[in-house]
Order: structure tokens, then C-alpha cells, then sequence
């Protein structure tokens, strides 16, 4: 008999000294957090720690929601430990400070691991195999708190998407670069799915981002929370609150590898009712709805490929994040891009401080995208 996954909504306007209160709410359809952790077990919390912004800038997960869930783990029992991986490997201390969570881990006394000097775990799952950072095998419990966010690639980001930081280091950027469209880039995504399974997701929608997210569009006052123990559910849920089309999610696609849908039990607040007004997502890349060979035929034509725009500070960041070495940087100049080694993976543009990276479709998908022929 299959099980009807639960996903509970709750309104949270703030990151306030309410939200241990809310996050009791929102997880009391569950059993509360008593549910999922017992006396002495090892809890990861995963949040999202994309690159070094501060809480504000809406890329990140809050400290306050990792901080009210550390509390209450430990309330259960629990030892709590925080993990992520992030694009900015290499300037990790960095991305710990700038978005709050080495200090608020500090305040807490727990443990903030670089899964980059933890240690790996290769782990198969059908044709792919991953490094997963050794923590996260090791824990007796996971607690997924993803960021609810846009992104440039896969429309979404939110439960599915944020477990890819439990791979360490610059895997990431290779895995993108042998799995360059939003179509393999799903399979992968749903593969990794199945070798980690978290207890509990919990999305921050507090503040979200919308437009050309996950790090170059605009925050957002969302003003809720939700909770799932099903990542597909929770993330079904999202693109009905933020009205996103779910096939433009390539991650929840069956084709691509994601689990037969199942119409959750909707707990709380009714989606429509905390639904944003306007909520602007990335253009459209029509070409994840074409038929593979359409694709292959049209590959010349259809692209997404970094513009660099006048906000480049030369920092060289995006050069850096490159799996294929398409990006160069020249002396006193903006970095240049070889086109025909671009993958379109948008590694530059989640790492690019000054949101002076745009992520520009082919005349063919723009034509696409503007008559809105494949929406």
C-alpha cells in the first residue's frame, strides 16, 4: 500500500524568537521533532550554504531556522551537527562567516563540518556514482533545510536540489560538466535522491528568491515554512504555491528519473492562501520539454550561455567555478568566455558575488521562450 506523503504549511513572517513556536506547529502534524530523533543519535542538519551572502540577500539558509532546529534536536536528545558543501569550496571559511551560520554554530556549540576535509563514501545508484561526504553516511539522522529559491537551470531549487551539497569539493562542477543539460542534470539529481534520504525537510520560505536564482535574482517576502518528509512532495508543493508549472521542473519529471507522483496530504495553510501576488521565475529553456532528437538535431541552436555584464568586479570567481575551462581571465579586462566550451551549467552565475553574470538563451530559445510556444 502506498503511503500518502504529508506536507505541512505554515505562515512565518519573520526569523523571530516566535519561530521555535512555529516550527513546533508546523511539525506537529508528524508527531514533532520527537518523531524523527531519539536520545543519542547523530543528527546532520544540511541547510543551504550556496556562497558567501549574508542572510539578507535571501541565497542562503537562515541561521535562525538551523539555530531553533539545533534546539530542538537537542530538546529530543539528539547530538546536532551542520554540514554543506558549498559552489565556493575553496573559500569556505568565508562562506561559514559572511552568511551566519560559524557564528551562530559558535553560540550553539556545534560542530561546523567541511565535508571537503571529512572524508568520502563512493556510493552507486543505477549508472552513477558518487563521493558523499562521510558525515553524512554516518548520521543515524538527516534533516534537509533548503532555501526556497529559483534557479537558472532547473527553475527550482528547494528539497531535491540541496541534497547535491552532500558531494564535497569540485565533484560538483565535474558532475555538471559530464551532465551539461537540465534533462541529465534531473537524472543525476534524482539518482543522488535515492542514495540519500533525509527524515525531515524543512523549507525556509521566510524569505526566498525569485527570478534568476539561486544566487543572482531578487529576495523575496514569502512568509511561510513547510515541512515534508517526502522531498518530491514538499517541492510539488512549492511550485504549486509559487506558481511554477511542475514540467518545468526537470528533477520532478518521471522521464528523468523522479518517482511516480503522488498527491500529498496538504496539512495547514492552503497553498493558495500564502501564495506571493507576482512571483517571477527564470525564462523558460524550452529545450528540456523537446524531444531528445529534436535536441540532438537542434543542438547548435539551443544554448544558455554566460553574458558578463557591466556589474563584473574582476574578481575571477566565476573563472574558478568553470568545470570546463570556458571562462578566462584577462588581464584588466572582465573574464572572456569560449562559446564552444560552454556547457550552460550556470556554475559561474551561482558563484558570481556581484550578480553581474546573466544567463543569455539562443535566438531559438529566446523565440521559444517569447511566443511562449513550449510554456
Amino acid at each position: 500500500m502506498t503511503t500518502v506523503p504529508k506536507v505541512s504549511l505554515i505562515r512565518c513572517p519573520s526569523y523571530s524568537n516566535e519561530l521555535i513556536e512555529t516550527l513546533q506547529a508546523l511539525l506537529m502534524p508528524f508527531g514533532g521533532m520527537a518523531a524523527f530523533v531519539n536520545p543519542g543519535q547523530s543528527v546532520l542538519i544540511k541547510p543551504n550554504m550556496l556562497t558567501d551572502r549574508t542572510p539578507e540577500q535571501g541565497v542562503t539558509t537562515h541561521p535562525e531556522i538551523i539555530r531553533t532546529v539545533i534546539r530542538m534536536v537537542r530538546t529530543c536528545g539528539g547530538t546536532p551537527l551542520v554540514g554543506d558543501s558549498p559552489a565556493s569550496a575553496v573559500k569556505l571559511e568565508r562562506v561559514h562567516n559572511t552568511t551566519g551560520i560559524a557564528t551562530m554554530c559558535s553560540e550553539e556549540d556545534v560542530p561546523l563540518l567541511s565535508f571537503e576535509s571529512s572524508g568520502s563514501v563512493s556510493v552507486q545508484s543505477g549508472d552513477a556514482l558518487f563521493q558523499i561526504a562521510k558525515p553524512v553516511i554516518e548520521a543515524d539522522v538527516i534533516i534537509n533545510i533548503p532555501k526556497v529559491k529559483t534557479h537558472v537551470l532547473t527553475t527550482l531549487t528547494a528539497a531535491v536540489k540541496n541534497l547535491y551539497g552532500v558531494l564535497p569539493g569540485y565533484q560538483k562542477a565535474n558532475l555538471h560538466k559530464s551532465n551539461p543539460d537540465s534533462r541529465s542534470f534531473a537524472r543525476l539529481l534524482n539518482a543522488l535522491n535515492v542514495c540519500v534520504q533525509p527524515a525531515l525537510h524543512i523549507a525556509d520560505g521566510i524569505i526566498g528568491m525569485e527570478g534568476d536564482g539561486p544566487s543572482g535574482g531578487t529576495p523575496v517576502q514569502l512568509g511561510f515554512l513547510a515541512a515534508s518528509t517526502n522531498a518530491y512532495a514538499l517541492d510539488q508543493t512549492l511550485c504549486r504555491i509559487l506558481g511554477i508549472p511542475e514540467s518545468s521542473v526537470p528533477y520532478l519529471s518521471s522521464e528523468n528519473g523522479a518517482p511516480p507522483r503522488i498527491a500529498a496530504q496538504l496539512i495547514g495553510e492552503r497553498p493558495e492562501a500564502i501564495a506571493p501576488p507576482h512571483f517571477r521565475v527564470p525564462g523558460t529553456l524550452a529545450a528540456r520539454l523537446l524531444p531528445a532528437k529534436l535536441i540532438k538535431m537542434l543542438d547548435r541552436f539551443l544554448w544558455i550561455r554566460p553574458t558578463i555584464t557591466s556589474r563584473c568586479v574582476q574578481c575571477g570567481r566565476c573563472v574558478e567555478a568553470c568545470p570546463v575551462s570556458a571562462l578566462d581571465m584577462q588581464t584588466h579586462n572582465n573574464p572572456s568566455l569560449s562559446p564552444d566550451r560552454c556547457i550552460g551549467c550556470c556554475c559561474c552565475h551561482e558563484v558570481c558575488p556581484a550578480k553581474a553574470i546573466e544567463m543569455t538563451l539562443s535566438p531559438l530559445l529566446g523565440f521559444l521562450r517569447h511566443g511562449r510556444t513550449l510554456s
